[in-house]
């Protein structure tokens, strides 16, 4: 199952995966998988020729380390990487993304799975890229709107 992860994650990655994240993958074992903070989630379907992988979705150390979703073009656009995301959150408690400024579909799918950003850094390829959490905003320091 290894080298076909690494085969659909180089296929159609989009070379949107850094060379970091890809590691990641490179390095996963069964006992990674087993820590706190790591969690990789796939989705299949169904074809006449038995099941073929469709999406991916690992997250390392809660996504500070890598978070990867990758969907086969197929099945883009039919929130597959949203679901996958939820899948994470549920399980994890917690889930962090990185993603550059020039990445809506990604961006769109992180908003979709109720994350939200939190602030905007240089990315390891040197773009900006926001950094998603949970999706529910402190109110700390803001005044409640008056009521009438």
């Amino acid at each position: 199952m290894h080298s076909s992860i690494l085969g659909f994650t180089r296929k159609y990655g989009g070379n949107r995966i850094t060379r970091d994240a890809y590691r990641e993958i490179q390095k996963l074992t069964p006992a990674a998988l087993r820590q706190p903070g790591y969690a990789l989630f796939i989705a299949t379907v169904h074809t006449e020729d038995g099941s073929r992988l469709a999406g991916l979705s690992l997250v390392a150390e809660y996504g500070e380390r890598a978070g990867i979703v990758i969907v086969h073009p197929l099945y883009r656009g039919r929130h597959l990487g949203t679901r996958l995301l939820q899948a994470q959150r549920l399980q994890m408690g917690r889930l962090s993304c990185r993603v550059a400024l020039d990445n809506p579909s990604s961006l769109k799918m992180c908003f979709n799975a109720g994350l939200a950003a939190r602030k905007m850094v240089e990315g390891p390829t040197g773009k900006p890229t926001l950094i998603l959490e949970e999706g529910t905003l402190s109110t700390h320091g803001a005044e409640a709107a008056p009521t009438t």
